[in-house]
């Protein structure tokens, strides 16, 4: 829980980035899918095997995102990193007025950066890497 609270305040700070901002020395942008379609929203962190900075990205309803460090830096350090990838599934209303949670098409392993199995290298410039994760198995839990 407190891994996604740090990636939810992460990405509050990085709305409404402006003009003025150094670049941390990569960039890092990609799509991610589920079984190649495209997963509609959610965020990748990216996480440095020794030592620096978190970077995240958001994700798309298109699958696509761009990573960022902060609101003050673009891109991300190069570096070994272990990814992790959350999904917030969309809530609706029913006609009574309750709330519905939606789907969540992905496995949970992916939300942790040890059982992920995602590990990247950015190298400095520019570095695009794709995830096609498997879907989370029938009869588990939301």
């Amino acid at each position: 829980m407190a891994t996604l609270c740090s990636v939810s305040l992460v990405c509050l700070t990085l709305t409404g980035c402006g003009q003025g901002r150094t670049s941390a020395g990569a960039t890092a942008s990609g799509i991610v899918t589920v079984e190649g379609v495209p997963l509609t929203g959610g965020t990748v962190a990216f996480s440095p095997v020794n030592s620096g900075s978190s970077a995240f990205g958001h994700i798309q309803p298109d699958g696509t995102y761009h990573v960022e460090t902060d609101s003050q830096t673009t891109g991300l350090a190069p570096g070994d990193y272990q990814i992790a990838i959350y999904f917030s599934p969309p809530e609706t209303e029913d006609a009574a007025g309750n709330t519905v949670v939606g789907e969540n098409p992905v496995a949970k392993k992916y939300a942790d950066f040890d059982r992920s199995g995602l590990k990247v290298t950015a190298n400095a410039g520019d570095n695009k890497f794709d995830f096609d994760l498997d879907p989370k198995k029938a009869g588990r839990k939301k």
